[in-house]
């Protein structure tokens, strides 16, 4: 054929949308002798198999114009009787396909079922070049990564068949790189991500060194919860620290690093979850997600419809619950569900109500519950199932903390720390410097016996010392000469507001009582009965002939149907308050 003709051929080719002629003849110097009515006849016939691209797909492989049309249609057919869904689009991303035998591709799937993949039909649909690789290669492949310490070398090769085509020397390397990187088990990590093999060790390594820029402190242990970071572009990531701010995330980079697969998450996603949590009740959806970015992961309509399961389930404030602790949301509703049961068949009257208050109980398997119930039991505690329904995470204590917490607690002199820890569970929750460091400091304040007062009123211990110093101070201030001997004799006015003890003086005054500080001096348990209470003995008092200080504080430690019953009967004169308190228990 002439130079002219050659000539004219690449003209035509050019003109049929192929975009370097040159390069096709050069690889297949028989597309010369193809006359051009079948080059054009080829392209269309292929437009009807369904090839969106024929021409790119001739350019990458210029024999298929020598392949009968019949050929490819078979070829697509018999490859739809296999199993693959999309033939076409096989063939399209690998046309040496359509010269493999169908018995060949066949066979393969068979060898690949005998050496343990599951489904061949969808690896070969990802990877399309699987068919010509042979299958005593597959298995060596198998062996090498085994040797490389990969526990499951079929399931690697699954989640990613593009392995087969890598030498195993380049395999063996990058494990060696990424362990100087700094990665602790690299292994691991192309197990969970096999791409990471396609990517150069300088981009690994330049985006460690990005991220620490941005101001990560720990890029490798970033990566290595979410090796998918390595597909993004540091400007990306740059973007989505501010777009974060921007929606008001105080620390975006704290978020990222307890949770880096929101840098995958499209910006708009994360403000149209926070706006649908709004819309579910969640008052304070950054909130929620500062402190679980997990959250951005799951599907709105899931969220949804754990709120529904919770409400069945007896959870009157499903929102308020998983606002506590959203990770509620990566529990199954079964599972809740059964843990319910199961607290109550351990004897917890209203385990939805535990739940509501310390949801982290779902983390707690119910044998391991069962153990601490009977571990309480045997170092004297009569009923541990009360003891952590006031107070749940008592569960998340070691059972040696428990038996540890008491002896500690004998040796600073308590001489019954079961009894003072059924009365206040809390006390479990307090390392022993922190009771060591209490002591002191209310000794420093001037109380003789910190050790009793704490018998006595356990909750002092939450009380911080500048709370207890305030107290102290605030009631110097409102007259009282001796507030350490009062707290003394009352450790629970520690809990009393300043402003509620500063009222009752009020109300005492204005009663009629011309001296209240006097008065609750040696009676300080007054100032722990309700306002209505003190009040309605204060009425009866100064309505008596000669009433008097003692004969209120008297009648305000009676129950109250005692003191309605006084009150009903209107007396004028102490004896009469007296026959009517004795009559009512009398009568009782």
């Amino acid at each position: 054929m002439s130079v002219h003709n050659n000539r004219g051929k690449t003209v035509v080719l050019r003109e049929l949308g192929f975009a370097d002629p040159v390069k096709m003849i050069t690889s297949r110097p028989t597309i010369l002798r193809l006359p051009i009515d079948n080059i054009r006849a080829k392209i269309a016939d292929l437009r009807e198999l369904g090839f969106a691209d024929p021409m790119k797909m001739i350019t990458l492989r210029p024999g298929i114009l020598g392949l009968p049309i019949e050929k490819i249609r078979e070829k697509i057919a018999d490859l739809r009787e296999l199993g693959f869904a999309d033939p076409v689009k096989m063939i399209t991303l690998r046309p040496p396909i359509l010269e493999l035998a169908i018995d060949n591709i066949r066979g393969k799937m068979v060898d690949l079922r005998g050496l343990g993949f599951a489904d061949p039909v969808k690896m070969i649909t990802s990877s399309p070049a699987l068919p010509e690789l042979a299958i005593d290669n597959i298995r060596g492949k198998i062996a090498y990564l085994r040797e490389l310490g990969f526990g499951d070398p079929v399931k690697v090769i699954t989640s990613s068949p593009a392995i087969l085509g890598l030498a195993i020397d380049n395999i063996r390397g990058r494990l060696a790189d990424l362990r100087e990187l700094g990665f602790a088990d690299p292994v691991k990590m192309i197990t969970s991500s096999p791409t990471l093999l396609d990517l150069a060790i300088d981009n690994i390594r330049g985006k460690i060194a990005d991220l620490r820029e941005l101001g990560f402190a720990d890029p490798v242990k970033m990566i290595t919860s979410s090796p998918v970071i390595l597909g993004l572009a540091i400007d990306n990531i740059h973007g989505k620290i501010a777009d974060l701010r921007e929606l008001g995330f105080v620390d975006p980079m704290k978020m990222i690093t307890s949770s880096p697969a929101i840098l995958g998450l499209a910006i708009d996603n994360i403000r149209g979850k926070i706006t649908d949590l709004r819309e579910l009740g969640f008052a304070n959806p950054m909130k929620m997600i500062t402190s679980s970015p997990a959250i951005l992961g799951l599907a709105i309509d899931n969220i949804r419809g754990k709120i529904t399961a919770l409400r069945e389930l007896g959870f009157a404030y499903p929102a308020k619950t998983i606002t506590l602790s959203p990770a509620i949301l990566s529990y199954a509703v079964d599972s809740i569900r059964g843990k319910i049961v199961d607290l109550h068949e351990l004897g917890f009257a209203d385990p939805v109500k535990m739940i509501a208050s310390s949801p982290a109980i779902l983390g707690h398997s119910i044998d391991n519950i069962r153990g601490k119930i009977a571990e309480l039991r045997e170092l004297g505690f009569v009923n541990p199932v009360k003891m952590i329904s006031s107070r749940p995470s008592i569960l998340s204590y070691a059972n040696h903390n428990f038996r540890g917490k008491i002896v500690d607690l004998s040796k600073l002199g308590f001489h019954e720390p079961v009894k003072m820890t059924t009365s206040n569970p809390a006390i479990l929750c307090y390392s022993i410097d922190n009771i060591r460091r209490k002591i002191v400091d209310l000794r420093e304040l001037g109380f003789a016996d910190p050790v009793k007062m704490i018998t006595s009123q356990p909750t002092i211990f939450n009380y911080s010392l500048d709370n207890i110093r305030r107290k102290v101070v605030d009631l110097r201030e409102l007259g009282f000469a001796d507030p350490v001997k009062m707290i003394t004799s009352q450790p629970a006015i520690l809990g009393y507001s300043i402003d509620n003890i500063r009222g009752k003086i009020v109300d005492l005054r204005e009663l009629g009582f011309t001296d209240p500080v006097r008065m609750i001096t040696p009676n300080p348990a007054i100032l722990g009965y309700a306002q209505e209470r003190l009040l309605l003995c204060g009425r009866i008092v100064t309505g008596l002939d000669n009433g008097n200080e003692q004969m209120l504080v008297r009648l305000v430690k009676e129950p109250r149907a005692v003191i309605d019953a006084v009150a009903a009967a209107q007396p004028r004169s102490w004896s009469e308050v007296r026959a009517v308190i004795t009559r009512i228990k009398g009568a009782r």
